[in-house]
Formats: C-alpha cells, structure tokens, sequence
C-alpha cells in the first residue's frame, strides 16, 4: 500500500518562526498494511562556509537523548524483570550491594563510596525511579565535579534529593542515570552491552547502540553546549551550585556522532541510562513496536506493570513510559512513548498495531536560547497531525483489537524538556 509521508515532513519542518525551525527532519508509521514509512527533508547538517551540507535521509542516525530512557534503559529493565533478574519494588541498593559482596563476580568494579548516600536512606525502588518519583533531582551537571564515569554515578547517588522520596512525580534525568547503573550491576557488564545483549541482538538491530558513532551516518544533535552552559550560569530552569568556569570541555561547535547531553558525554563516556542511544528511525519503530506488542519479547504481564499508570493519581506516567492520547477521526488512541530534547519523539498505540516516531533536529542552526526552542510536543503534534492525514488518505488507519488492552488515559500533553 502506497504512503506518503512528505507532507508531514514538510509540516514539521515548517514549525516555528525565524530562528526556531529545526534544520532538518525524518518522521516514520508503522503499521500492519504500510510496514513502515519514512519520509525526511531538509538538512542533516547544514551548509556553511566549509562545507556544501548534507541532506537528511530516511537511512539517518539520529541522538535520541531522552529516548533513551525508553528505547535503552525501560527496554532492558523490561526483559530483566521478565527474566527474574531484577525486581521491580526491592530497594535500588539491595542488588548492588548483593553485587559488591561478590554474588556476580563479573560485575563491574564497585564504585568507591564517599560519605552516605540518599539512597541508602529512603528505601528507593526501581519502579519510583521509572516513574520519576524517587525524588531524585531533575538534572545536574556532573561534568562540573568530575569527567571519570564512576565517580560521576557516585556524586549522583549522593545528591540530596529534589523532593520527598515516593510523593509526587518530578522528571529526573538523575534517576535514569542510577537506573543504567543499577542494569550493569545486575548484568554484570556495561550498559552499552547489556543493551546489545539483551535488545538490540534479539530484535535484530543492526544500527541501534549507543554512541560514538560515525559522524557521516548521523544528523547533527546539537551546535555545542551554549544551552547546558547557559544553565550552570544562569542557574535555569535548575539552580546548581555551579559555575561555568568549573569544566573546560564546553564544545562550541556542531555536535554530530556523540552525544548532544553533557552528562552522557562529558560525565558518563557517552553511554547513560538517560540519553547517549542513537538510532535510524526505522529501529526505532521496531523496537518500540516490540516493547508495546510482541509477546515473545515482553511477556504481557509484565508490558501491562510498565505500560499501567504508576500511580492512579498520574494518569500520564507509566513506568519508564508517558501516556497520551493521539487525536484521530476515529476518536482518542491511547499512546505510551516518550520524547528527546535534541527533537526526538516515539509513541505506540496499545490498543492497535500503531507506531509513529520522529527526528527533527531542532538544536541545530537554531539561533535562540533554550526558552525560546520550539517545544518538543509542537514538533510531534505536526508529525501526529500530518501521519494520521496520510494514513487516512491511504485507508490505513489501523482498526482497534479487540478489549483487553491498555486503557485510555485523558487527553493532555506530555512535555519532556530536560536538561
């Protein structure tokens, strides 16, 4: 069956005033009679005095930034939990410290321990941490104190906490630090290759890891660290007790092939539960197709603990995953997905075989300060808008299956803007 995307390319490129529109974008459906479409235009990096340009393809690698806390960090803890290696509501120090003792001796090196850690004091779980209430703070630049990965984890596990552990929901990049953290300590290796091992190989990702990757197969992430920079100075959106002139590794020019986070990539080696995953759009469609539907790959028990509202008071948040609704002719389709700062988006019905994902880079060639990027959900809500035109031109608007799958949640937005 014949799709075109095009148009929807063209909406989303076309989002935002002077200054604001991303430089280029791919945008992608998957569904049973299209397979999966792409579509892409405008630039994967931009022309400039050294160079003609290069054009965005639907074959481009894209940084998925926060992505990754779904695509990578939700993913694995999914399979771990499916597999009876990791469980859900246990403390998140008890398995490390079963680790340390020398349970798995191939586990990573046990971080150096200076001083107690919150986490020692508050019990918290892994399943606050996929649901952001742990209390963890929502960023903080690590890369300030120290550039050597462990000790980075370290610090992050002894930041005081932002609010009170288990009481409400407060995004937290932090938490998805310490959950990749807690996934090498169970599988006994490192994040990169738990990832590999126990995702990418079994979906048969070929292009799907984390960074570096070769900087001619991806689309610029961002022109450097002006944003992060800007935030340590400014102390906004999160007031942190540093300076920019506490690290000298500020890149100032395009960042293509490596992470566009500063955690990921100066903190973390370019490999964290919170971003550094890259991805053609194509992978990510299966792989996140597989999270929502493929039984052999999630068990359904399991898919519904994460895909399930967290808390009945949140509608919004699963575990690991946000929950929306995507505005169709045939009424409200519930989604769960999650959105990246570099301009990344991917959403799954879960009541239909549906998935859509999008790559607009929209910190590169931008020339506004992070309060004036154009938000994430506008760039979505274009994608949303324009794929559901196509499908419905083309009469392949997937039909619901029938009753027994996810529920609904309200309609709202779900705005994921960290850093």
């Amino acid at each position: 069956m014949s799709l075109d995307l095009a148009g929807a390319a063209a909406e989303v490129l076309d989002t935002g005033g002077p200054g604001r529109r991303p430089a280029g974008v791919c945008l992608g459906v998957a569904t049973p009679a299209t397979d999966i479409v792409l579509a892409a235009g405008g630039w994967a990096r931009l022309p400039d005095r050294a160079a003609p340009g290069e054009p965005m393809t639907t074959g481009t690698v894209f940084d998925l930034a926060s992505v990754t806390k779904v695509a990578a960090t939700t993913a694995v803890v999914m399979r771990l939990v499916a597999a009876g290696l990791l469980d859900l509501d246990a403390p998140y120090l008890k398995p490390l410290r079963r680790l340390r003792s020398g349970a798995r001796g191939s586990a990573p090196r046990p971080p150096h321990r200076r001083g107690p850690s919150i986490m020692d004091e508050t019990g918290v779980t892994a399943a606050q941490l996929l649901a952001h209430r742990s209390g963890c703070p929502p960023w903080w630049p690590l890369y300030c104190r120290t550039t050597d990965r462990e000790t980075a984890l370290d610090l992050a596990e002894r930041l005081p906490p932002h609010t009170p552990p288990g009481t409400r929901r407060a995004y937290s990049d932090v938490g998805f630090m310490l959950l990749g953290r807690l996934v090498e300590r169970v599988t006994g290796t490192d994040l990169a290759t738990a990832f590999r091992q126990w995702v990418a190989e079994p979906l048969a990702l070929t292009r799907t890891r984390y960074g570096p990757v070769p900087p001619d197969t991806a689309a610029v992430g961002s022109d450097g660290d002006r944003i992060e920079a800007r935030m340590v100075e400014t102390g906004h959106p999160y007031p942190v007790p540093c300076t920019p002139a506490d690290f000298t590794g500020w890149r100032t020019a395009p960042v293509r092939g490596a992470a566009a986070d500063g955690n990921a990539a100066h903190a973390l080696a370019g490999v964290a539960g919170h971003a550094g995953l890259f991805a053609p759009l194509d992978e990510l469609l299966r792989l996140a197709s597989a999270l929502v539907h493929d039984e052999s790959f999630v068990p359904a028990a399991v898919r519904a603990r994460f895909l399930a509202a967290a808390d009945p008071r949140d509608p919004e948040q699963g575990l690991g995953f946000r929950r929306f609704t995507l505005d169709t002719p045939h009424g409200p389709v519930p989604m769960v997905g999650h959105d990246g700062f570099t301009g990344t988006h991917v959403g799954v019905a879960t009541d239909r075989p549906l998935a859509l994902a999008l790559a607009a880079t929209r910190l590169h060639g931008t020339s506004t300060d992070r309060a004036g990027l154009v938000p994430v959900d506008e760039l979505s809500a274009a994608a949303h808008r324009g794929t559901v035109r196509a499908l419905e031109e083309a009469g392949a608007f997937p039909p619901r299956r029938t009753p027994g799958h996810t529920e609904p949640v309200s309609p709202s937005g779900h705005t994921l803007e960290s850093p």
